[in-house]
């Protein structure tokens, strides 16, 4: 028997009804129908749905997070107090890189345990002889749950204006990567005044701003949600934030938690779709050409087309 008469006939009126089937199993199905304008309709219906499906497949692809320890939860050691980090040192105080997979610099940062802790138990520090250590309050707890976070100082002033940041590697040369956090301004009880606050974000040797927030005297500005986008320029780069404040001598303290870095990638398989989508179009215009070149050989009696 010839192959042609072996394929299963479907009546195109009730197309919606094998729709599901035509999902699955991409144009392993053709019409028998005496008018020749029925595989084409056959033919578009199912390119569309097999590009719709390959493009719906690669758009929801799954963002993977870079970062390691976005919310500054994990220690390399036990620590229950509102602590300065870093490498500054005065007198008999050094502090250390304690917080997993991030780095500090010279100046004045505090992780939190939690923001009751940050309002209410004096940082230990190059300054806890001050008595007034600790963030005016009450400080909110941080977004989504979280409960630890730090505070950088944004006095420019070497040795006070702090940063924290994390080294990035494997990453696409090109590729647009998103950062996003959350973050919020504060101020410490040892001071008082109007400040302004915002944070410059490194990536590599690339750096933008976010926006800048005023916090009045001894206040708490609430949590804000930053998202800022960079193209990679190498496979390697340092993700910093800086603190930058003002004025100088009224520690507007910039609060920062839940960073990630994101990259979408597609997955596997919808790569893999995508792909056998493409693959079905071309048998499907294959076999279409054949069967145009036996019918005009036969002399256009047949009735498959």
């Amino acid at each position: 028997m010839p192959i042609e008469e072996s394929w299963q006939l479907i009546d195109l009126e009730k197309i919606d009804h094998w729709h599901a089937c035509c999902l699955m199993v991409p144009c392993s199905f053709f019409v028998f129908d005496p008018n020749r304008d029925s595989i084409m309709r056959l033919s578009t219906f199912c390119m569309a749905t097999l590009l719709a499906v390959g493009t719906l497949g690669v758009a929801q692809a799954t963002p993977v997070n870079l970062i390691q320890n976005g919310d500054f939860s994990q220690t390399s050691h036990p620590i229950t107090a509102p602590t300065q980090f870093g490498t500054a040192h005065n007198g008999s105080f050094h502090a250390t890189q304690f917080i997993t997979d991030w780095v500090g610099n010279n100046g004045y940062e505090i992780w939190y345990p939690s923001s009751a802790a940050a309002a209410g138990v004096d940082a230990i520090g190059e300054y806890t002889s001050t008595g007034k250590e600790k963030l005016y309050g009450p400080i909110a707890a941080a977004p989504n749950g979280t409960s630890t976070f730090v505070g950088l100082d944004g006095d420019q002033t070497n040795g006070i204006q702090s940063s924290i940041g994390q080294q990035l590697d494997n990453l696409i040369v090109g590729g647009i990567y998103t950062v996003t956090f959350d973050w919020a301004a504060a101020q410490m009880q040892s001071r008082s005044g109007a400040t302004t606050e915002y944070l410059a974000v490194s990536f590599g040797n690339v750096s933008k701003n976010t926006n800048t927030l005023s916090n009045v005297t001894q206040g708490f500005t609430g949590w804000n949600s930053g998202s800022l986008q960079f193209v990679a320029n190498s496979d390697s780069v340092f993700l910093n934030f800086l603190s930058v404040g003002t004025p100088v001598g009224l520690p507007p303290m910039a609060l920062l938690t839940n960073v990630s870095v994101t990259h979408d990638v597609p997955e596997p398989p919808a790569l893999a779709l995508f792909g056998g989508g493409l693959l079905g179009l071309g048998l499907l215009t294959m076999v279409a050409r054949r069967r145009e070149m036996r019918r005009r050989h036969i002399g256009g009696n047949s009735n498959f087309v």
